[in-house]
């Protein structure tokens, strides 16, 4: 039977990062796609919307690998958190450098709204998140231990 205790303190705070993050970037997300859409056109409007996915996609892995090592060693943390951004990196890059190699593919999009999106949902997801955490209560010391005889 799986173990049923409650979640640590950090897993807690790990997930209250999480979802301020992903409120942010979702929210501006919704004011940015729909109004590129409307000032210029469906071709930026279906750019901001991919760029947006995959920056919501790229935060919100990112996030859920902290939320999940959130109660590891500091070695096992770090080693996963680059982990996921190696891969988080490698894998969209893999994907432009095949899409790059018919120039005609990129032609669609529309650089302005990518840029715009991307940066937009990035900032949306990272003001969400330092607001959540400026409300966390985290010690910047350890607790004392009693002395020993």
């Amino acid at each position: 039977m799986a173990d049923r205790s409650p979640p640590s303190t950090r897993v807690l705070q790990a997930r209250r990062l999480l979802s301020a993050g992903a409120i942010g970037g979702h929210l501006v997300a919704l004011i940015v796609v729909p109004t590129l859409y409307v000032l210029r056109g469906e071709a930026a409007g279906l750019t901001a919307l991919i760029a947006a996915i995959a920056t919501l996609a790229f935060m919100g892995i990112g996030q859920l690998v902290q939320v999940a090592m959130a109660d590891a060693e500091p070695s096992a943390l770090l080693l996963a958190s680059v982990a996921s951004y190696v891969i988080r990196v490698l894998v969209p890059a893999g994907l432009l450098v095949a899409i790059s190699s018919d120039p005609a593919r990129l032609a669609v999009l529309d650089r302005m709204a990518l840029s715009i999106s991307t940066i937009g949902v990035v900032l949306g997801w990272l003001i969400g998140e330092i607001r959540a955490f400026s409300q966390l209560r985290i010690p910047v010391f350890d607790e004392p231990t009693p002395p020993s005889n």
